[in-house]
């Protein structure tokens, strides 16, 4: 399995490509960036072309996957072109601006037999398997409290900048998408989004707060932001259980982390091993496109997708 990496961000250096590589049926990773690589700067175990051109990348390499980290605001216009191509495609969350986006080109990847996923990538992390292990019919979360809030980018940041696909809806969205996936069986009845803060210059949201209910009495309560200091924590309790999870979004891959447990008021900790998370959602997402099966990854984007809408037609009506 060939790669095609469209745009070399500084998560795709540190986290994504060492992660592809470590793909057994890679054989190659293409990397098209317009700023320029250094190939002294990559791995020593990278094979592949190097392009400074996106359009001429997707034209001469034979690669099957694409994989897109640019800025926001240009995932779907270079998504649409990789999926034209003839590629599976797999996009840096956010993957779209708007839910309208991710249904057309869901729809366009339907219809040529193609594969299109968004790379949120924290839910593959062993800890939310050993979580979700836990929980039956009996046993089951039904109120859930994240926190994923963390100090301003620095000025210059395209995620400062609503022209770019920036501010906390688009940025931290995705993890409160999933999330909420992740715990409750069916999307939110009802969901109210209230903005905390905006940039002072650019007037972009840099803080959210979000109150979700389900069907089954169900309930989440999420503060995400870039204006605060460092939190990033999930607790999910109920019946049966109480579960406290730090680094939840965010966990290093060669971090021991803690699962602090209660079940039916006995207390014990759980130790989760080092994972790391880019190389578990790729290494999924590949076997998926190579066993032609990817309707999860299909179901999954629509889903986070359709929640985020909800977020930002919330906000917006807030706002009026």
């Amino acid at each position: 399995m060939k790669i095609l990496v469209l745009g070399f961000s500084n998560i795709a250096r540190r986290r994504a490509l060492p992660a592809l590589l470590d793909i057994p049926s890679t054989s190659a990773v293409d990397i098209a960036s317009r700023h320029g690589v250094d190939a002294k700067e990559l791995p020593g175990n990278w094979k592949g072309r190097l392009y400074d051109d996106y359009a001429t990348a997707l034209r001469e390499s034979d690669a099957d996957i694409v994989y897109i980290s640019l800025i926001n605001s240009l995932h779907a216009t270079w998504a649409e072109s990789a999926l034209a191509s003839g590629r599976h495609v797999i996009v840096d969350k956010p993957a779209m601006l708007s839910l309208a986006a991710t249904e057309r080109l869901l729809g366009l990847a339907t219809s040529s037999g193609l594969c299109l996923a968004e790379a949120t990538v924290f839910s593959f992390h062993e800890q939310f398997n050993q979580i979700t292990g836990l929980l039956d019919d009996d046993t089951r979360v039904s109120r859930l409290i994240t926190a994923f809030s963390f100090p301003p980018f620095a000025s210059a940041d395209f995620r400062n900048y609503p022209e770019f696909g920036g501010g906390a809806l688009l940025d931290l969205g995705p993890y409160a998408a999933a999330a909420s996936r992740l715990f409750f069986s069916e999307p939110p009845r009802n969901l109210v989004c209230h903005i905390n803060s905006r940039h002072a210059e650019t007037g972009v949201e840099t803080a959210f707060s979000i109150l979700a209910a389900y069907p089954g009495g169900g309930n989440y309560v999420g503060h995400f932001g870039f204006d605060t200091e460092y939190q990033n924590r999930l607790m999910a309790f109920g019946p049966g259980i109480s579960v406290n999870l730090d680094r939840a979004f965010t966990t290093p891959p060669d971090m021991e982390n803690l699962i602090e447990l209660k079940q039916n008021n006995a207390a014990r900790t759980i130790r989760v091993p080092g994972c790391d998370t880019f190389t578990g959602f790729f290494s999924y997402a590949v076997d998926c496109i190579e066993q032609r099966d990817w309707r999860a990854l299909s179901d999954n984007m629509l889903q986070d997708a359709m929640f985020r809408e909800q977020l930002r037609i919330s906000a917006n009506e807030e706002h009026k």
